[in-house]
């Protein structure tokens, strides 16, 4: 008995939430920031004068603001060597609102991780090909998923970050001056476009892995 379109759904969706979400936090670390937005420092500002953060600097402050996103601690860091505030009014209050995020982020994880166990102990009472047809669709079809959503980032990434930003964060603080946001030089633009690519990638990757699993596994069964 082939699975149902609705049982492959579930699992595509699942899947994706779940998949992403994981290389979100397994992929977008500190080697990431190290390569993708710390490599030449940072110019900030505090008190007013320009101050150059290197990348040994600017590494300890992404540490100490994703611990701070992630409710690790809670204060955001003060400008290396300082007892200033790095970031200013506006920069604090919309990391807040994305603390509060991420505690939804982590909500949404451990729905999508549940539903996925569900949906493949659903599958395996099926038999041995039924799991394999469902992990095969199903991941081919969380791939097409992400993929879209990757090439649309590729070709028009300010649009869709913007929108994502204006779903997530619909009061509008996340509006700052380049010419002037601390925040804004500690995750530039290539940092968050280099990210978004890396985690699509990553979680292609493993649909892919996925999806010939499943098809060798039809294989060996005799079925496609």
């Amino acid at each position: 008995m082939r699975p149902s379109r609705l049982d492959v759904a579930g699992f595509a969706l699942s899947f994706a939430l779940s998949g992403v979400l994981l290389a979100v936090y397994l992929v977008a670390g500190e080697a990431t920031y190290a390569s993708l937005a710390a490599p030449d420092g940072a110019a900030v500002r505090v008190n007013g004068a320009i101050r150059v953060l290197d990348r040994t600097a600017l590494l300890g402050v992404h540490r100490a603001t994703i611990a701070y996103a992630l409710g690790e601690v809670d204060r955001l860091p003060d400008a290396p060597g300082t007892s200033v505030p790095l970031f200013d009014p506006d920069e604090r209050s919309h990391m807040a609102d994305v603390r509060g995020v991420f505690a939804g982020v982590r909500a949404v994880l451990a729905a999508a991780l549940i539903v996925l166990a569900w949906r493949l102990v659903r599958g395996l009472r099926g038999g041995p090909r039924h799991l394999a047809r469902l992990a095969r669709d199903g991941a081919i079809g969380a791939a097409a998923l992400v993929g879209i959503v990757g090439v649309t980032a590729a070709v028009a990434f300010e649009p869709l970050f913007m929108a994502f930003h204006l779903v997530f964060f619909p009061q509008g603080n996340f509006l700052f001056d380049p010419a002037t946001s601390n925040l804004l030089a500690v995750y530039p633009e290539p940092y968050w476009y280099g990210t978004t690519l890396r985690v699509g990638l990553a979680f292609v990757g493993l649909a892919a892995a996925v999806a010939a699993g499943g098809s060798v596994a039809l294989r060996r069964l005799g079925d496609r």
